[in-house]
């Protein structure tokens, strides 16, 4: 669910970090580094990126389209597949038997037969479509601040991930004592924050 439907989930964050050079030239460097495009990596995700926040298909961003006065808005977008585990067992027993018959073995070795497994998952995953994911975030550069439009611990993991490969900067999510140390000014107040201890509400 994107920014602009009726509801939607938001965690904050907070970024951590310097850009080195010109920001907002930074920020574009590091936007079409993450771009969308597949990935080489084993796993269910075949393609992971940045797109338009307006359109999941674009990952050109033409005209620096993701600015936004003092604002990035941005979209991750997270393709994956995952082959059914009883259609991967139908093929697998099929080319086992295959393989038995062409050789002289009785049975397949436990490297034989993970070897033989990875490479049916690699050529399934060619025949099914992707599970498309998209989540939104806008990127407040004055404030520091991120929002973005999961609440997933799995989807959290990718962004935060990914928005430190392509920036090179670290995000912190802001819990509620981090909120309270934005909103008090007083030093004495801060300390007495510092100096709180958890309470146990089990008799």
């Amino acid at each position: 669910m994107g920014f602009a439907s009726r509801s939607v989930s938001i965690i904050r964050y907070r970024v951590r970090g310097e850009m080195e050079g010109s920001f907002w030239d930074a920020v574009d460097s590091g936007i079409k580094k993450g771009a969308f495009r597949n990935t080489e990596t084993a796993g269910d995700i075949v393609a992971a990126g940045w797109v338009a926040i307006e359109d999941f298909t674009d990952n050109a961003f033409a005209g620096a389209s993701y600015h936004r006065a003092n604002y990035a808005a941005l979209a991750l977008r997270i393709d994956s597949v995952k082959v059914p585990p009883r259609i991967l067992e139908i093929h697998l027993k099929s080319e086992t038997k295959k393989l038995l018959e062409q050789g002289d073995q009785k049975r397949l070795s436990s490297g034989q037969r993970r070897d033989l497994k990875e490479r049916l998952r690699e050529t399934l995953k060619s025949r099914i479509f992707p599970s498309i994911q998209v989540y939104d975030l806008m990127w407040d550069t004055l404030k520091e601040t991120v929002y973005f439009g999961s609440l997933g611990v799995k989807a959290r993991e990718r962004f935060e991930d990914h928005f430190k490969k392509s920036f090179g900067l670290t995000l912190r999510p802001i819990v509620p004592y981090i909120r309270a140390e934005d909103l008090l000014k007083d030093e004495s107040e801060k300390r007495a924050l510092e100096n709180l201890k958890p309470s146990s509400f089990v008799a």
